[in-house]
């Protein structure tokens, strides 16, 4: 019977050390060549608000051994206004405050649906676990203070999953809304068991830290590259909260596995396009689609090519053998190449576009833990299955 489970489900099934494991043992046999994935393509529609389109986000990907196979959807209505002078990324499903991203989990052994799962605690803690190995295999083996830029969470992710692959002293964190930051250190000071400091701006997070962690929805650099001091490890879930200055002094890049880099050069559809570094198809006049913000080099000036115009690539850890990337000098600023939406034209981050078996393996232990413990809800075989071929 296939399970429904929530996002208070997933918490119960399983913790952060068990999902960066099983998502290492992913890599390895994506490594390998037992994994597939397909990376992230958005569909917008502009709805009756001239400021805010339909998006339908979709990704999947599927493990051979242990045999499954996820596909995550995304519904949202979504508008980028200015907040603060800063251009934001909102969302939302049905009305401002719900969310209806789903994760559809299937067995490669006979196609069945296993699980259907929300998609808000598996999104961030798949994210958190990805940037868990960067740390594991780049930053220094004595960090211990964690600098945090955000609150949401994402940010409570992070902040617990580096805490299973570093032992932190220190966690010192910035948010913009005062009671964002007293919420997360309540909430934060029950899973992570070290200091947590409230600080009164991004610089401030930043000094004296060994780990820095940008996790906010920010469109625009919330740290600067002169703040970045000798030996510090950097981990941001969107790759344009960073500024070129902050890329620049990036000495070392990692990558989880060797891809040959996607490119769609040449691809020609009259609704295609890159936009913020996704594939995209959208509707609307020209000037409706001018309203979608355009790709990032054109924002940013930044393309796959000089994305760490000053970084060696090299290798997390060597699969087949498991030996780690060796530091060279404890003063190299490093960084794990990956952002969340994939390998695209003129990238060089062949590590990216592991959503699909970050969903099939971390989704995949929900499954088989939340099946042990008897969490969610079990719904008819029969429902998801017809005589008809199709």
């Amino acid at each position: 019977m296939p399970l429904y489970l929530n996002n208070q489900d997933q918490e119960k099934a399983i913790a952060p050390k068990e999902a960066i494991e099983v998502l290492e043992n992913g890599i390895r046999r994506l490594a390998r060549g037992d994994a597939i994935r397909r990376p992230r393509i958005d569909n917008l529609i502009p709805t009756r608000r001239s400021d805010e389109f339909f998006s339908f986000s979709s990704m999947e990907g599927g493990i051979r051994d242990p045999g499954y196979y996820a596909l995550r959807i995304k519904p949202d209505i979504i508008s980028w206004p200015k907040i603060n002078g800063v251009k934001r990324r909102v969302t939302y499903c049905y009305k401002p405050g719900h969310y209806g991203g789903l994760v559809f989990l299937f067995s490669v052994d006979n196609a069945e649906l296993l699980a259907i799962m929300n998609d808000g605690y598996v999104q961030h803690l798949r994210v958190a676990a990805t940037a868990a190995i960067g740390v594991k295999y780049l930053a220094k083996p004595n960090a211990r203070v964690l600098g945090m830029i955000g609150t949401g969470g994402m940010a409570r992710s992070f902040a617990e999953a580096f805490s299973v692959v570093r032992n932190l002293s220190k966690i010192k964190v910035f948010s913009p809304t005062r009671a964002h930051v007293e919420e997360y250190v309540r909430e934060v000071s029950t899973k992570v068991h070290c200091e947590i400091v409230p600080v009164d701006s991004p610089r401030e997070a930043v000094r004296g830290t060994d780990i820095v962690a940008t996790c906010t929805n920010s469109y625009s650099p919330v740290i600067k590259g002169e703040w970045l001091e000798p030996g510090t490890h950097l981990a941001n879930v969107m790759w344009w909260e960073i500024g070129p200055d902050v890329l620049a002094r990036i000495d070392v890049a990692g990558l989880l596995v060797r891809r040959t880099p996607m490119s769609v050069a040449g691809y020609i559809d009259d609704d295609f396009a890159i936009r913020v570094d996704v594939m995209s198809y959208a509707a609307g006049t020209e000037e409706e689609r001018a309203k979608i913000p355009t790709r990032s080099k054109e924002l940013f000036g930044i393309t796959g090519s000089n994305r760490y115009p000053n970084a060696r690539y090299v290798d997390c850890v060597n699969w087949p053998t498991g030996e780690p990337y060796l530091h060279t000098n404890d003063d190299e600023i490093t960084t794990l190449a990956n952002n969340s939406f994939g390998t695209l034209e003129d990238e060089t981050g062949p590590s990216s576009g592991i959503q699909g078996i970050q969903f099939a393996s971390v989704g995949g232990r929900i499954y088989e833990r939340a099946r042990e413990k008897r969490l969610g809800v079990e719904l008819p075989r029969d429902m998801f299955l017809q005589d008809i071929p199709t």
